[in-house]
């Protein structure tokens, strides 16, 4: 469990979702005393969304939490082909390198990995994961 300086719990969960969330709409905040992710959205009404962010705006306890960059996002998938599939799966990795080019790359990705069978499915999402946390490590280490 990550803890807070104050010995307190961070919601990782709601962290992780604020990390990978790619609505723009959708804005996070870690609450630094309570480990608490904030949740704003400009589809909350515009009550709800003047009374969050007068909270946020009235304390010094609330950082924003920044999304995985897509560049990033896309490099890890790049990674995982090269580092992962290649030296295992050549037809695979070919066909994992091919929906990397163009636009819709990360869809193109998701929908081949899944032709390429379960294996490489689930070694896919455990390598993300494993990327994902060290980012969020790294990120709470910069912020707090």
């Amino acid at each position: 469990m990550t803890t807070l300086p104050n010995g307190k719990p961070i919601d990782m969960e709601m962290l992780e979702v604020a990390m990978e969330d790619s609505n723009l709409g959708n804005t996070y905040y870690l609450n630094t005393q309570t480990g608490e992710v904030l949740f704003l959205s400009e589809y909350y009404d515009m009550d709800e969304q003047e009374r969050l962010a007068e909270e946020i705006d009235g304390s010094n306890d609330y950082v924003r939490i920044e999304r995985i960059p897509s560049s990033e996002a896309y490099q890890w998938m790049s990674d995982f082909v090269e580092e992962v599939v290649a030296p295992k799966d050549q037809r695979a990795a070919q066909k994992l390198s091919t929906a990397l080019h163009g636009k819709g790359a990360f869809r193109r990705f998701k929908d081949t990995l899944y032709t390429t069978g379960e294996q490489w499915t689930q070694t896919w999402y455990d390598w993300r994961d494993q990327r994902l946390k060290e980012a969020m490590e790294a990120w709470l280490r910069e912020v707090l």
